[in-house]
Order: structure tokens, then C-alpha cells, then sequence
């Protein structure tokens, strides 16, 4: 599975300008309802923090890919927000985060589920260059670009 092929330009946020986890998360969650991707925010949102208080969803190379199965969604959704001021995700991290990969996914899609969250580690891990990139970008269909090509790089 490839990221550049699920993602969405209106589910891009170029600059996210919150400077905490729970603020960027709501903030997030409030763009997806507003454009009509979800309907319970305050559930999804309240499922977000409570498996951040699980373990830190913060996994290096200045990104984090927060995640949660939602009953009642047709398809998995995938939110892209960067933001270039970074921001201190986990009190534990050492890096401030700039890339955010939100995955949403129907309850009854675990294995989807899986492969998307795979797709987006190994796209974080191995493309040391990414995040220098991600930051310096305008548009969406600049960080899809990239994404598709730091994809196509690391196969």
C-alpha cells in the first residue's frame, strides 16, 4: 500500500499553527467534521487522547502517526498536517513534530488498518530527507508529490 495513493488534498493542513497535542488533534478532528468526512467528533477525539495516553504515537524523524478504529466509517481517512514551527508532541520526545499522519479506519477494516499505519512508518523511517522537505512546502499537491516520491524512492 502507498500513502500518495489515499490521500486527499482537501485532508491536507499545510500549517498548523496549534502547539499542543491535544490542540492539534482537536483541530484536526474539527476539519474533518466541518467538510463532512465524520460526524462524532468529540468520540474520536476523546479515542485519540485516550491512546495517546497509552504510548506516545510520536515514532522520530520529526513525525507522529496518531491512529483509531471508528465504528460506523465507510473508509479509512488519512489527515496530513504539517506544522513547520513544530511542536512538542510527548513530553519524552527529544524532537519537536512536523508531520502528522492521522489514520482513521472503519472498525471492522483491522487489517487495512494495519497496512496503513505500516505504509506511513515506513515512509517516515526511511526517508531521512522527508520532513526537511515537507516543511518548505505551499500546497498539497506539493506534499503529495513528495510523498509519491519519497515512495517510489524507498521501494
Amino acid at each position: 500500500m502507498k500513502i500518495h495513493n489515499i490521500l486527499k488534498p482537501e485532508l491536507i493542513k499545510i500549517d498548523c499553527q496549534r502547539t499542543t497535542t491535544q490542540d492539534l488533534l482537536q483541530e484536526i478532528i474539527h476539519d474533518l467534521k466541518e467538510k463532512k468526512f465524520i460526524s462524532n467528533d468529540k468520540l474520536i477525539l476523546n479515542k485519540l487522547i485516550e491512546r495517546e495516553k497509552l504510548g506516545s504515537t510520536s515514532i522520530g524523524n520529526h513525525s507522529a502517526v496518531p491512529h483509531t478504529k471508528v465504528k460506523g466509517l465507510k473508509e479509512p481517512l488519512l489527515f496530513i498536517a504539517i506544522s513547520k514551527g513544530g511542536i512538542q508532541y510527548h513530553e519524552n520526545d527529544k524532537e519537536q513534530v512536523h508531520l502528522i499522519i492521522l489514520i482513521l479506519s472503519p472498525n471492522e477494516s483491522p487489517i487495512i488498518h494495519l497496512q496503513i499505519l505500516a505504509a506511513a512508518a515506513s515512509l517516515i523511517k526511511k526517508s531521512k530527507h522527508l520532513i526537511k522537505e515537507v516543511i518548505t512546502i505551499n500546497t498539497a499537491e506539493e506534499l503529495i508529490n513528495i510523498v509519491k516520491k519519497h515512495e517510489t524512492i524507498n521501494d
